[in-house]
């Protein structure tokens, strides 16, 4: 504990906090809101043996207990709830993201808090996911695609330096890069690349994030700033400079939940004497909660935001969606019975030579802005027959009437691991012929497979990166 002597003053209970550094970290779900309630999810995990522990500070989050594997269970793979560290869970809270708004993740991979936030928002408005990782971004891309998010468009620049094409946000999420200290309970090494001089030097691109937030962000509009490490060099030091360097044209505001404990931010710091209100935002310490470390400040930004016009928005190509039986939604209703209704606040749009993706109407991506994807990966082309996507199938299936077999627990993880499924002639009695067939499990998709009418056989279609040779149900 020497490395975290310089925070003594600033603990009110050392030994407790020791204590709960040397813990593992409790892992925290929360279910996914377009696909499942909190209580039809916890009732499912109850049946397949996991005992939920309700979050008392956030609703719809859950402890496990201790052995499950989170990322091993088909609850997961269906995308019915998302793995987040309990108190990294606050920032969105607090940034409170609504349905309609547009909003930027500065620093968005793995892509936790962005899920969080774009299911906040119903799958609604206007959500830009951006990292400057291509890899770390791969990887929140899958999270995001599990979810079943139509809503979040990707892109991969470095957030200090987006361009003022980007247009104005109503809200902004500035989880930066940092030296991590909070998250040692599940990785003890960050202790040994992390110093003062790390932190000082991170500074700087902190700072560098959260300036270019200001200009982005809306008059009226809120950004939230958020770390996962301990050391007031990269958290009250960071917001005390942009404060200084703005004047009038932010406040702070509070950054406290009930029923989370949490220690008010910083006013002084080895003699300094920093912001006063810096009081109002939030140091979150282990042994508080039992949770890892973290830092959050909410800003708004003063001004009235009927006063900014002039923004121009790409227009998107969507692809016609009538009932024609080539076309994608005519193909959908004729195989799978879903009704058009569900598609009536979607649209799909051909982004590249992959397919189709899904979006919201709602959407308003920055004109002349270089962005990787919008949406949802929906319906790859190029192939003989057309097939929505199991990212899709995880998001629509629920709709299906006709085409979907409902899998025993033996056949669902046969599913799972991509082999041939064989199933009775009872599931079988109302498929209509050869092709695609949606595979649920517990009346919740799971993804496709192919119905062969002559052998009475599924192929599954269950991705191979999403397969798990050992998958719990």
């Amino acid at each position: 504990m020497d490395y975290f002597a310089r925070y003594r003053d600033l603990i009110d209970d050392w030994d407790a906090f020791v204590a709960a550094v040397e813990r593992p970290l409790p892992t925290t779900i929360w279910a996914n809101p377009l696909k499942i309630t909190p209580d039809k999810l916890q009732t499912l995990m109850a049946e397949g043996g996991v005992a939920l522990t309700p979050v008392p500070w956030y609703p719809g989050a859950f402890r496990l207990p201790d052995g499950v594997m989170p990322g091993l269970r088909w609850e997961y793979l269906a995308g019915l709830y998302q793995v987040q560290e309990e108190a990294a869970l606050l920032p969105a809270l607090l940034l409170d993201p609504q349905p309609g708004e547009r909003v930027l993740d500065m620093c968005a991979a793995p892509g936790n808090k962005t899920a969080q936030m774009g299911a906040m928002m119903q799958n609604r408005g206007t959500l830009i996911a951006n990292d400057r990782s291509n890899g770390r971004m791969r990887a929140a891309r899958h999270a995001l695609s599990r979810i079943g998010l139509v809503n979040v468009t990707t892109m991969t620049r470095d957030g200090a330096n987006l361009p003022g094409e980007m247009g104005l946000f109503d809200k902004i999420m500035v989880d930066v890069p940092c030296s991590c200290e909070g998250t040692c309970r599940k990785d003890p090494v960050v202790l040994e690349r992390s110093s003062v001089g790390t932190s000082k030097k991170i500074a700087r691109i902190q700072t560098a994030l959260l300036r270019k937030a200001v200009q982005l962000c809306r008059p009226g509009g809120r950004i939230v700033y958020a770390t996962c490490t301990f050391a007031p060099e990269e958290n009250e030091l960071v917001l005390d400079a942009i404060l200084r360097e703005t004047g009038d044209t932010l406040r702070l505001c509070a950054a406290a939940v009930p029923g989370l404990t949490a220690s008010p931010g910083l006013t002084e710091w080895q003699g300094q004497p920093l912001h006063p209100d810096l009081h109002l935002s939030s140091r979150i310490w282990p042994q508080q909660n039992d949770t890892g470390g973290f830092f959050v400040a909410v800003l708004e930004k003063i001004g009235n935001p009927l006063t900014v016009n002039g923004e121009r928005f790409l227009r998107l190509e969507t692809e016609p969606g009538d009932l024609s039986p080539g076309n994608w939604m005519g193909m959908l209703v004729e195989r799978f019975g879903l009704d058009t209704a569900v598609f009536d606040e979607l649209a799909a749009v051909r982004w590249s030579n992959r397919g189709l993706y899904l979006v919201n109407r709602e959407l308003q991506l920055p004109d002349g802005v270089r962005l990787d994807s919008p949406g949802l990966f929906f319906i790859r082309t190029g192939h003989r027959h057309a097939k929505m996507t199991t990212e899709a199938t995880l998001l629509l299936g629920q709709h299906a009437t006709r085409n979907v077999i409902e899998l025993t627990s033996p056949q669902a993880k046969t599913y799972l691991q991509r082999q041939i499924v064989t199933p009775t002639p009872a599931q079988t009695a109302s498929l209509t012929e050869t092709g695609f067939v949606i595979m649920n499990y517990r009346g919740y998709p799971l993804g496709q497979g192919v119905f062969h009418t002559k052998s009475g056989q599924i192929e599954s279609h269950f991705p191979k990166a999403w397969s798990r040779a050992d998958v719990q149900l």
